[in-house]
């Protein structure tokens, strides 16, 4: 559980750091504030720090085996591809994967396939 919060406040911190890289503006009142979107290099960064949490949760699963699993992340979507042993753990990927803090969607792209195939 301990670990989870430090996850959810790297992934929190991430996402207000890319939201915080709107520059100043000058003091004018009758202008309207206009702020900037984040920098590729902050999403990127952001997707990566999802994208590390999302593995470290798929492989600190019992009973879960992640030699050939893939995570891609992308603004809070994150995509599962490659193969697994059994079928139940198709299921078992996706439900890990949502609990992680910060992923929006789980696209399940894993198939099953036996071991030394």
């Amino acid at each position: 559980m301990n670990r989870n919060k430090r996850v959810q406040t790297v992934l929190c911190l991430a996402i207000t750091l890319a939201a915080a890289s709107v520059q100043a503006q000058g003091s004018d009142a009758g202008k309207p504030s206009v702020s900037s979107a984040p920098s590729a290099k902050e999403l990127r960064a952001a997707d990566r720090i999802l994208r590390k949490a999302v593995l470290r949760s798929l492989s600190r699963t019992k009973g879960l085996n992640v030699d050939r699993v893939v995570v891609v992340a992308k603004a809070g979507s994150i995509l599962l591809e490659g193969y697994v042993p059994d079928s139940n753990q198709i299921d078992l990927a996706t439900s890990v994967a949502e609990a992680v803090p910060g992923v929006t969607t789980v696209t399940n792209g894993l198939i099953v396939r036996a071991e030394g195939l």
